[in-house]
C-alpha cells in the first residue's frame, strides 16, 4: 500500500489528535441499600447525601491513566433534595469510590 507524502501527513495529524483526546464514559448505578456518600470540594465545605434503593447516580469518569480513571462529575436521579441537573463533584479519591459503588450500587441497566 502505497502512500503519498500528503496522504502521509495527514494520517500522522489524525494521529496526534486522537492521542490529544482522553477518553470518557458516563456510567450509571443504582442504589442497592440504604446509604450516603460526600459531596464537595472538601471535607470543610462537603455535605452528606442519604440515598435510597432505587435511586441513581451517574458518574463521568475520565481515563488520563486506564487503570485509575479520574472522576468528573456525579449527577443523581430520583433524589428529592438534589437538582437532577446539577453536576456535583467528591473529594473522595477515585479508587475510594470505585469501591464505595462496588459496595453499595450495581451498574445501571
Amino acid at each position: 500500500m502505497d502512500l503519498s507524502f500528503k496522504e502521509y501527513l495527514q494520517s500522522k495529524l489524525q494521529l496526534r489528535q486522537a492521542i490529544e483526546q482522553t477518553p470518557r464514559t458516563v456510567v450509571e448505578y443504582e442504589v442497592r441499600k440504604y446509604c450516603s456518600i460526600a459531596l464537595g470540594e472538601n471535607k470543610e465545605e462537603g455535605k452528606i447525601v442519604g440515598l435510597k434503593p432505587k435511586n441513581k447516580l451517574i458518574v463521568e469518569w475520565r481515563y488520563d491513566v486506564i487503570n485509575n480513571p479520574t472522576i468528573v462529575y456525579i449527577k443523581f436521579k430520583d433524589v428529592q433534595a438534589l437538582d437532577e441537573q446539577e453536576e456535583f463533584q467528591t473529594f473522595w479519591p477515585s479508587t475510594k469510590l470505585k469501591k464505595w459503588l462496588s459496595r453499595h450500587t450495581r451498574e445501571g441497566q
